[in-house]
């Protein structure tokens, strides 16, 4: 196993130059001198032994080692970060506290609004607990409940199910639609011409490590619904994908999204998919607090839950 000289410091001064590419925004942020990010970022690129930036009259630049490896250390900064200060708030705080993890979605689409029922109830018969709650996309929602930041999370099914040790428990199920600009031709018509969707790029948001395995997952539903599209192109979150929809770029299958401030350019087709997905809150199989176990008892009861949910109240 390499081991390499550095600090954390010197990863937080280069995610940060990384992050504005220009080292006297960095330096405002960070409160130091030009020349100190400097000398640290130096012991940071001999730390690791790489080049990271190129320097040009235009600015500066990553190298895509740079690039790479701001990809794989700033995901990993912030939840070595978001830890800490969990120990922090836990050890000096007298008061309970309950750390929910939300899809960015979580408030923009009406799917969750039982959840957000039993989140009041929870507050009003527990008002010792403090929620902490977190929206964030599926990559760090996976990561926070993979790694123990998060006692309990709020998901769509299909963005854990395929994690070892997690017990999962659904609850209502999620309406799916074709998503399109109210501006496209296709959707002049009360009726969508699914064939006519062949021509369209397919918007989605990751739900796994694997791309290519979420790309192959939209091209499932979308042939399930009757077409095949010219493309599936992955967005960083539900935002970027509803926005690319709203300026006629392509489309997407996907919830019923509101309050984004641009719903009105979008129209909603409902469709069927062979397995529709469900709301449903997530946690580590044995790991559960007395405070989420609280929170789970409040849940409406289902039918539907998973194997590891009875072995957690055995």
């Amino acid at each position: 196993m390499a081991l390499y000289n550095i600090t954390f410091q010197q990863i937080e001064t280069f995610l940060t130059i990384a992050k504005y590419l220009n080292l006297s925004k960095a330096g405002e942020v960070l409160y130091s001198s030009q020349p100190s990010l400097s000398r640290t970022l130096k012991r940071f690129e001999d730390g690791v032994g790489m080049r990271l930036f190129t320097r040009s009259n235009q600015g500066m630049a990553l190298t895509s080692e740079g690039a790479s490896l701001y990809a794989v250390l700033e995901p990993l900064y912030q939840t070595i970060d978001k830890s800490i200060q969990s120990v922090k708030d836990s050890s000096t705080s007298p008061i309970k506290i309950l750390r929910i993890i939300e899809p960015s979605s979580y408030d923009f689409t009406e799917d969750f609004s039982p959840l957000k029922e039993v989140v009041r109830a929870y507050e009003q018969r527990y008002p010792n607990v403090v929620l902490n709650e977190h929206l964030c996309d599926f990559k760090e929602l996976r990561q926070a409940i993979e790694f123990g930041n998060a006692d309990i999370v709020f998901t769509e099914d299909f963005g854990v199910r395929d994690l070892e040790n997690i017990s999962l428990r659904t609850l209502n199920s999620i309406g799916m639609y074709v998503a399109i600009s109210g501006k496209h031709p296709l959707a002049q018509s009360d009726t969508l011409d699914i064939g006519a969707l062949s021509s369209q790029t397919v918007f989605t948001v990751p739900t796994t490590d694997d791309q290519q395995m979420d790309i192959e997952v939209q091209l499932n539903a979308c042939r399930h619904i009757g077409f095949t599209p010219k493309n599936v192109e992955l967005k960083p979150n539900f935002q970027t994908v509803i926005h690319a929809i709203s300026l006629g770029k392509g489309i997407s299958i996907c919830a019923k999204l509101i309050n984004l401030g641009i719903s009105h350019d979008i129209r909603y087709y409902p469709i069927e998919l062979p397995v529709m997905p469900f709301v449903s809150v997530a946690w580590r199989t044995g790991k559960l607090s007395r405070e989420a176990r609280n929170f789970i008892d409040m849940l409406p009861s289902t039918e539907d839950l998973h194997n590891a949910y009875s072995a957690d109240f055995r």
